[in-house]
């Protein structure tokens, strides 16, 4: 699952946006699937010169600017599989451009997944054991896990300042989110084998 924030840090508001991002020839474009976008977005997978683009299109968004603290970010998530059969240390690199408007492209730093090399992540991380919802939230937001697992929930801003922080002991926990600014924030579970974080918007 890859996911991607962006930010309008300029003075004006943004009336478009889009972002492309080219796929590595290690991942299966046939298993693309949009999972999650904080406004109305249209996906559309090219084929030009060899590379295969997919683009994440927000028409009239209307982004407001940097002055608007919590109005003025969004993110997009999507699933993909990895081609068959590669051996392990293949790396896949990541990177993305957003353009906002007619202005120059702001490219993302670089990250990477390497095959063979998994991370230590709580029991919390696995899709069937964690889960958080309603996501985008106005309220309320519920944590799911399965029974007899234990975590420590952190929620920071999107400039990493932690806002809450809560132990989890039970299967399904209800935290309040009504006193947080609209945004993007971060939701950070620790449990007794790592840590996992997830994106969620507040509405």
């Amino acid at each position: 699952r890859y996911t991607v924030g962006f930010e309008n840090d300029g003075n004006d508001t943004a009336q478009n946006i889009h972002v492309l991002d080219t796929l590595s020839g290690y991942l299966d474009e046939h298993t693309f699937k949009p999972v999650f976008a904080s406004n109305e977005m249209y996906t559309e997978i090219q084929h030009t010169g060899g590379l295969t683009v997919v683009k994440f299109d927000f028409p009239h968004i209307k982004l407001l600017d940097s002055t608007h603290h919590g109005l003025c970010d969004g993110m997009f998530e999507y699933d993909i599989k990895v081609k068959d059969g590669l051996p392990d240390g293949t790396i896949i690199p990541a990177r993305v451009g957003i353009y906002f408007d007619d202005n120059e492209v702001v490219m993302t730093g670089q990250s990477q997944n390497i095959i063979g090399f998994p991370v230590s992540v709580a029991e919390v991380a696995n899709e069937d054991n964690f889960n958080i919802y309603p996501n985008p939230s106005k309220d309320e937001l519920t944590i799911k896990m399965n029974a007899g697992t234990s975590a420590t929930a952190t929620i920071t801003n999107s400039m990493g300042t932690e806002v809450l922080q809560q132990p989890l002991t039970s299967p399904q926990t209800k935290i309040s989110v009504k006193n947080l600014a609209p945004g993007m924030y971060y939701i950070k579970l620790v449990g007794e084998k790592g840590s996992v974080v997830k994106l969620f918007m507040k509405l």
